[in-house]
């Protein structure tokens, strides 16, 4: 079993700034992440930089810091962590498929958000994939996902990714933002203490304009077309609420659509530690309860950045450092008049974000218009095939919580364990219900989180 003052569990702009912090203050840390380098997703650094865009210059910042702290930081690159267990144990598989438990006195988790993306009819359609996913292949390979593309959904990371394709050369057809365009109109009332996050936005939407790409708002996709592979799309304006007109669809040819409809933090090693979760649809879903030093119901855990809630990269690496500098507080690494002041200090930070940022999550908070896309014949459960007919059966029947629900239709039985289909699927069910998604609760969450192979779980002696 391996020894570490604390165990950090991700390596983006939370996990690598609260590695520094305790590490500056002489504990020893290990990062565990799935990523071939540290960075996240906002900060992937490129496998093949001649061909990908040019690595962020604060994922660059973060890791020279990491660098010049190998002392203190072991980072497990291409390690995934699959169960957390009595005495902050975490269970950790590396890419040679050789398993260990790593025991910390201090746990921070930090593993960021996956995207979400609402059922649709045709969304399983191949040439249909996430922004992020589009994302990572420029970002890592420089490859393009497709010729004609359309991004689709809500949120500052469309335009972002918009213009990252731009750059490498991809036809962008269309931007479809379901909020209005008044809504964005108004941000710069929310958002004049962080001019510079309003600055880059600006810059997007110009590269957008000077290479004639359209940022239609008030818009969503309605469907996906084709047979084997997506070859079309479907689009209507929507009223505040998204739902759409379907008296004015517009159909657009193109053979790839990314979709993406804000994050979901990944909540689940926090279910697996037993800490106390609260439903917050502002920030994504069900989040860690945390108080003033991010600390969550269970001592000695932490829980920091978009996993903890979305709030975007500069606001997770603020959290990354404050939970880090609680970590070290909590092991008696620092005074308290020491930790007080950094505390004080981070949260006028973070305090500076809040605005621009509750103004940008009013503004994509998922709208039920979205509801009204999802048919009998449309799948909710990609892993088991599991149309919304099948599902809603079983909820009639009485199978309104997640174990219920999956017992009877196999919905969430699949790889994903209901990490991809539950949050949006959950929402359906309270509709169907008349109830809160409170009421209906989050997924339940076992060991292993994530498939593993049995050698990965064999004794050394047996592998020989």
């Amino acid at each position: 079993m391996n020894h570490s003052s604390i165990v950090i569990i991700g390596g983006g702009p939370a996990g690598m700034s609260a590695a520094i912090a305790a590490a500056k203050q002489g504990l020893s840390c290990t990062i565990v992440d799935e990523g071939f380098a540290l960075g996240g997703q906002i900060y992937r650094k490129p496998t093949n930089p001649e061909r990908a865009p040019i690595p962020h210059p604060r994922g660059e910042q973060l890791r020279t810091e990491i660098a010049k702290l190998t002392q203190y930081i072991e980072i497990r690159n291409g390690h995934s962590a699959w169960g957390i267990f009595d005495g902050l144990r975490v269970a950790v598989t590396s890419p040679d498929e050789h398993t260990e438990l790593l025991q910390s006195q201090a746990l921070i988790l930090a593993p960021g958000a996956h995207e979400l993306v609402p059922p649709f009819p045709g969304w399983t359609l191949p040439g249909v994939m996430t922004p992020g996913a589009a994302q990572s292949l420029i970002k890592t390979m420089g490859v393009a996902p497709g010729k004609r593309v359309m991004l689709a959904g809500t949120g500052p990371f469309l335009l972002a990714v918009a213009c990252q394709l731009i750059d490498a050369g991809v036809h962008v057809v269309s931007v479809l933002e379901a909020s209005s365009r008044p809504a964005w109109l108004r941000l710069p009332l929310h958002g004049f203490r962080t001019p510079e996050i309003l600055v880059e936005g600006f810059l997007y939407l110009n590269k957008l304009h000077q290479s004639g790409v359209p940022v239609r708002y008030g818009r969503i996709v309605v469907s996906a077309q084709g047979e084997s592979e997506l070859n079309a799309v479907q689009h209507a304006p929507v009223n505040a609420e998204w739902f759409p007109d379907n008296n004015c669809i517009e159909t657009e040819r193109v053979d790839t659509l990314l979709v993406g409809y804000g994050f979901v933090p990944r909540n689940q090693l926090a279910q697996m530690a037993e800490c106390k979760l609260e439903f917050c649809p502002e920030v994504g879903g069900w989040i860690p309860i945390r108080d003033r030093n991010l600390s969550t119901s269970v001592a000695g855990i932490f829980a920091a950045g978009d996993g903890a809630g979305v709030t975007g990269s500069l606001a997770a690496a603020h959290e990354g450092k404050l939970a880090g500098i609680s970590a070290a507080f909590f092991l008696g690494a620092v005074d308290e008049a020491t930790f007080t002041a950094a505390r004080d200090s981070i949260e006028q930070k973070l305090s500076r974000l809040m605005p621009l940022r509750r103004a940008l999550d009013k503004i994509s908070t998922l709208q039920p218009g979205l509801m009204s896309l999802v048919r009998d014949d449309t799948l909710v459960c990609r892993c088991e095939e599991v149309t919304w007919g099948e599902a809603r059966e079983a909820v009639c029947a009485g199978s309104t919580t997640y174990r219920s629900l999956k017992i009877t239709s196999r919905a969430g039985m699949g790889a994903c364990q209901g990490r991809f289909c539950w949050p949006f699927l959950s929402r359906l069910v309270a509709a169907e219900e008349k109830c809160s998604v409170t009421d209906i609760g989050p997924p339940s969450v076992r060991p292993p989180l994530g498939p593993i192979t049995l050698g990965s779980l064999a004794p050394e002696s047996l592998k020989n």
